[in-house]
């Protein structure tokens, strides 16, 4: 789809609230950056200062100290991203700000939505606006995207669904191309999403496919990757079961609902 529209800020309203940005997230970068900067000194300092050890393995040491300090150039590189950052909610819409540059958007040119940690929104125009971690009350805000997008969103897409056609819900890959990408996409429950219509989701990287009359679970299930907790979304017949990293699938809190939806519709009225 593309659209290219451009948000005024009197579309947007009244305000409802502002979001600064999160002193939390500036403390964590500091904390990363002070880790990374003493380990790499415990490197660097040596080879300038250590005569005795051959130009080799000053070089060496210094070539290490350089790929331990490699977290602490990327944490400051993202406090200078989050120069003059904060969020204004209104009641049709909202606008991020970052380094003086305003990214604005009505909740109805919003086309995609993203949770996980990067909050991205993806607007009808192909537009990004991506906050991520960097403000204050960020599941405040997320929890508002997606009220409003369901909203808005769902009933378009079940209309268009009964009256024949498909829509994609798709999941964000990371590591689609790179050379372990399988292994690293199965282990992450990344996958690329499902196509859905009036009988039916299917799987779009197997091709499998489960009738909405067949379908005896849906929902969120929360697994571990490694160690950490992930929520993903799950659905199952008696002989398939699709699983995919919920908060790495584009609208599935939309996906969600419609599945509600359309497991709940007569067989004889799907047309």
């Amino acid at each position: 789809m593309s659209d290219h529209t451009t948000t005024n800020p009197s579309e947007l309203g009244r305000l409802v609230k502002e979001y600064k940005l999160s002193f939390a997230r500036v403390k964590q970068l500091i904390f990363l950056i002070c880790i990374s900067a003493g380990m790499a000194s415990v490197c660097w300092l040596p080879a300038i200062f250590e005569s005795n050890e051959s130009l080799t393995t000053r070089i060496g040491i210094s070539i290490l100290g350089l790929f331990v300090a490699s977290p602490m150039i990327v944490g400051i590189y993202q406090l200078f991203r989050l120069g003059g950052v904060s969020l204004s909610l209104y009641e049709n819409g909202l606008i991020y700000r970052r380094r003086g540059r305003d990214f604005m958007t009505t909740w109805d040119e919003i086309d995609s939505y993203i949770q996980e940690s990067a909050c991205r929104i993806t607007k009808k125009n192909g537009e990004v606006i991506e906050f991520g971690l960097s403000i204050e009350g960020v599941d405040e805000v997320a929890q508002e995207i997606q009220e409003q997008t369901l909203q808005r969103m769902l009933p378009q897409i079940k209309a268009a669904i009964l009256n024949g056609s498909s829509v994609l819900f798709k999941g964000l890959n990371p590591f689609e191309k790179r050379p372990a990408g399988k292994t690293l996409t199965n282990f992450s429950f990344a996958f690329s999403g499902f196509s859905v219509d009036a009988q039916g989701i299917t799987e779009m990287d197997g091709g499998n496919r489960i009738a909405w009359k067949d379908v005896k679970e849906y929902g969120i299930s929360q697994e571990k990757m490694g160690r950490m907790p992930v929520d993903v979304f799950v659905i199952r017949d008696d002989k398939v079961s699709f699983r995919t990293r919920y908060g790495l699938l584009s609208n599935g809190h939309i996906l969600l609902a419609l599945c509600a939806e359309m497991t709940s519709l007569d067989p004889k009225d799907d047309g």
